[in-house]
């Protein structure tokens, strides 16, 4: 008994976050297929059911979607989905953002920014579902590099939320290459999540550096948004677009929702 004991107790010390592993596919998958961040939801979970403080969740999310977001690139990559051009300046004019938003993270009340970055993905959600019912999507590949300038102050900003809450590039950068750019909705989700991708390293090197990951999670969730975010590239080609529109929408509607009622929370107590 004794040695059962010790095996327990090893497993509960050494895997306590195992169940992160299928959750992370499943989040991975689903976000890679649509054109959203997996830290959209792995966020707000974190902090609600993991129990861990708000910026400690905010950099392990993000850390998580690093690696699914990469995955994720390197599979659309190879797919040659993704608006190489377009994608490289977004990602120039993103990191300014991030750097200013990581130092945000610890000065700024989270609050305040929840109750700003609620109202953004919520317009950008009522947006989609209207694009959805109108049948309106993206239909341009290989889009010129020079029309970014009429869009050319969002990165930066979605650079800022993103770093600040966990949430901004790919949820900000998707309608924006498709409404704005009018680029096909699937090479539109592609190139979000490249960009997604290159953003999110930059802030989990600071963060890893500030030490504010949870390893002991981040290792279960990672190894699961790797493998997640190389199914839903590949499902993706053969999903309808106004599917994978409607799931973006549902995911960042729900995380809208979460960061208003947060704010809101705040401000009344």
């Amino acid at each position: 008994m004794e040695i059962l004991t010790d095996i327990w107790n090893f497993i509960d010390t050494h895997f306590h976050y195992w169940f992160m592993f299928p959750l992370a596919i499943f989040v991975s998958g689903t976000a890679s297929a649509s054109g959203f961040s997996g830290g959209v939801l792995f966020q707000p979970f974190y902090n609600l059911v993991l129990q861990i403080p708000v910026v400690n969740s905010v950099a392990t999310g993000i850390a998580t979607e690093t690696i699914g977001t990469s995955s994720a690139t390197i599979r659309y990559m190879m797919y040659k989905m993704v608006e190489s051009p377009i994608g490289f300046t977004m990602i120039m004019l993103a990191i300014p953002g991030v750097v200013i938003g990581n130092h945000a993270l610890v000065v700024i009340n989270e609050n305040i920014l929840k109750i700003l970055v609620g109202i953004v993905v919520l317009s950008i959600a009522s947006i989609q579902i209207y694009s959805v019912i109108k049948n309106v999507f993206g239909t341009r590949k290989n889009v010129p590099i020079e029309d970014i300038y009429k869009v050319i102050w969002l990165p930066t900003v979605s650079g800022f939320f993103s770093a600040t809450t966990g949430t901004g590039v790919a949820e900000m950068m998707q309608p924006t290459l498709e409404k704005g750019l009018n680029v096909a909705t699937r090479r539109a989700n592609a190139t979000a999540i490249f960009v997604e991708a290159a953003s999110d390293l930059c802030i989990t090197i600071l963060n890893l550096n500030a030490g504010l990951i949870r390893l002991d999670i981040f290792v279960f969730a990672a190894a699961g948004a790797f493998v997640g975010a190389q199914i839903g590239p590949y499902v993706s080609r053969f999903l309808p677009v106004r599917f994978t529109k409607v799931i973006f929408s549902i995911a960042i509607s729900i995380v809208g929702v979460f960061y208003l009622y947060k704010g809101i929370t705040w401000l009344m107590s």
